[in-house]
This record gives C-alpha cells, structure tokens and sequence, in this order.
C-alpha cells in the first residue's frame, strides 16, 4: 500500500476501539481495546496501546496524508494532547488530529449541518451550522451528566429492580435480569460488582434490558421516556445555539440504532420541537475520512479544532 492520499480514521469508545486505514477504494479495519481508564492515570499510555493494538491486525502505510483520532475521554490537559498528538504521528507516520469522538459521529451520520446524538455509554450531542459554526453539549459524564445515556438507562433500571426486590419500589420484570448484570445479590457478589474497573460497561449494559423490555414494563416505559426526554432536550437545545444547523437531528450508538421504542419516541417527540430525525448516514469511521478530507462545513470545524490544540476551550465556536 503506498501512503498517497491515505487516511487512517480512528474511533475509540468505552466498549472497544476500531482503526480504518483507507486509500482510496481500499479500506483495512483493526480493533483494540475500549476507553476505560484506572484512577490515578492521565490516559495517553493506554490510548496508545489500544491504538497499537488495532494497528497490529493491518498493514499500515509507511506515509499518511492525515489522522484523525476521536475518543471517549480524550486528554482535556493541553500538554497530554499535544503529547498523544505527536506519539501518533510516530505510530502512524502522518500529521495528527485528536478530537471528542462526537465530531467523528456527526460528520458520519449527517455529513452536514444538524445536529446528531452521540449516545453510548455516555451522551455528547454536536450541532454544526451552515457556515461551520459548532456548539457541543453534554458530555459532563455520568455524576453530572450524560443524560439519556446508557449509563443513565441502566443505572436506573438497575436501581428500580434493587427497589422491586426489596419490595420498596414497583415490580418490574427488569429484576430478571438483575442478578446476571450485578454478579448475584449477596455481600461478596455487590462488592466484587463495585470494584469491578469496568463497572460504568457493566451498568450501562443494562440499558437494553431496559429498552427491550419498554413497550411491555410500565418501570422500563418510565425510565426509557425519561430518557427520551433528557436526548430531546439537549438536542433543542444544542440546535438553538446553531440556528443555521437546520432541522435535522440524527443518532451514533448502538443504544438508538438498535432500540425501535427509543427511534420512535425520539422521533414524535423531536417532531413535536420542530426537528426531524433522520438515520445516520455512514459510521463515524466514515466521519473521520470526511473530516480529514475537509468537505463542507467541516473545513472550519477541523481549522478550529486544530487551533485547540494550542489553546483549549471546550464548548463553543462561532
């Protein structure tokens, strides 16, 4: 493979991280390891290993013209980007850009002004406008956000079959799959939940028994509308800071990609504020290449997301 006009597109979530190198028609596809960090540690060891780790399975070009790396917990410290930023380079033998992994999601699901829900074990939701201005929402994490995430979903399905069993809270058939989620329902199985480094996956795994179980389980209903509620309101909200995003609001996740109540309801309820929802077009895999290959309007969104790596600010452009 030569390294004319090569991309290599990089999407790391919690769950796992997926590396496409494409020239031209061609495309390879490795994975490594998802986003979950220990406590005490600042992230870039880890980012590079899973990344390493994807690299392996595929022939790597010995020149790119651009990478571009979207994560789930990219380094917000400046000094640790710029450090990520440049071991890439060296990994991957060609200029680098690390981004939140929301810009990769909306440049794959709309290639274009609107705004898309990036829903997984978290929430981020970016509305980009006509002319390439961008407003990002959410992504506070699970304590003080991540609204209608899976996280959210699950922690509450969770707690509702823990309050059934006690027979505190209302009976719901989420208690079935209770005791599978937690690991059991005595002393030493909840302490080896809670010490369990991939606890937020455990969690958040539990929203799509929660979603299943939605249009059959008045609790699971409850907690699903909750959710959609909380998308909605982000979404209006994310597109009322970019008038010229336009109407169209899409989704990246497997959590509405493949729950049908949580599309319908997005769907009536997004409908309802004036916005239509629409299907994604392309992974943010794709995104990526369309980031780096700079098309409309992601020239300027790309031009400020370079600058960032000087001066970070999180939030806003105009």
């Amino acid at each position: 493979m030569t390294g004319h006009d090569t991309f290599i597109s990089i999407d790391g979530g919690k769950s796992q991280l997926r590396l496409l190198v494409a020239a031209g028609d061609h495309r390879q596809v490795g994975v490594g390891a998802g986003m979950v960090y220990q406590p005490g540690e600042d992230g870039v060891d880890r980012i590079v290993a899973a990344i390493r780790e994807a690299a392996a399975a595929i022939e790597l070009p010995t020149h790119v013209t651009g990478v571009v790396a979207g994560l789930t917990g990219v380094p917000g410290d400046i000094g640790l980007r710029r450090q990520l930023t440049r071991r890439l380079e060296v990994l991957l033998r060609g200029p680098a850009l690390v981004v939140e992994d929301v810009y990769l999601a909306h440049a794959g699901a709309l290639n274009g002004p609107g705004t898309v829900l990036c829903v997984g074990t978290g929430t981020n939701v970016l509305a980009v406008g006509a002319t390439g201005g961008y407003t990002s929402l959410d992504g506070w994490g699970p304590i003080l956000g991540d609204r209608g995430s899976g996280y959210a979903i699950g922690l509450a399905g969770l707690r509702a079959a823990a309050a059934a069993l006690d027979g505190v809270g209302r009976r719901t058939a989420l208690t079935e799959n209770f005791p599978d989620t937690v690991g059991g329902t005595d002393l030493a199985s909840l302490q080896q939940f809670y010490r369990d480094p991939q606890l937020a996956a455990r969690v958040s795994s539990f929203a799509r028994f929660v979603v299943d179980a939605a249009d059959r389980d008045d609790v699971a209903h409850a907690i699903c509308e909750a959710a959609v509620e909380d998308l909605v309101a982000v979404a209006e909200a994310a597109a009322t800071r970019q008038p010229d995003a336009g109407r169209l609001v899409s989704h990246s996740g497997r959590l509405v990609g493949s729950g049908e109540f949580l599309r319908r309801r997005l769907g009536d309820e997004l409908g309802a504020r004036g916005l239509e929802l629409v299907e994604p077009m392309s992974s943010p895999l794709e995104g990526g290449l369309t980031l780096m290959r700079g098309g409309w309007p992601y020239a300027s969104v790309v031009a400020y997301l370079r600058e960032r790596t000087d001066v970070f600010e999180a939030g806003e452009s105009a």
